[in-house]
């Protein structure tokens, strides 16, 4: 199996971001004390989702250029 450490990170990015998912969706009142809304909630979501993708663009550029040097 090629590329073990990029789906040991995969597994490991599931582990904390389902979770994480939701958390904010279950949860009335953040941190701060700020009361949720469903506006909240989704910028909450959207920052979690930029986040993991922002990871799967990198394994993504990482697995092109393996590729590529592979080829040439």
């Amino acid at each position: 199996m090629k590329h073990k450490g990029i789906w040991l990170i995969n597994g490991l990015l599931a582990l904390f971001a389902v979770p994480i998912a939701v958390m904010i969706l279950i949860r009335r009142v953040d941190g701060s004390g700020y009361v949720e809304t469903g506006r909240s909630r989704l910028a909450a979501l959207a920052v979690l989702g930029a986040a993991v993708l922002i990871v799967i663009l990198c394994e993504l550029i990482y697995l092109l250029m393996a590729h590529a040097v592979k080829k040439g």
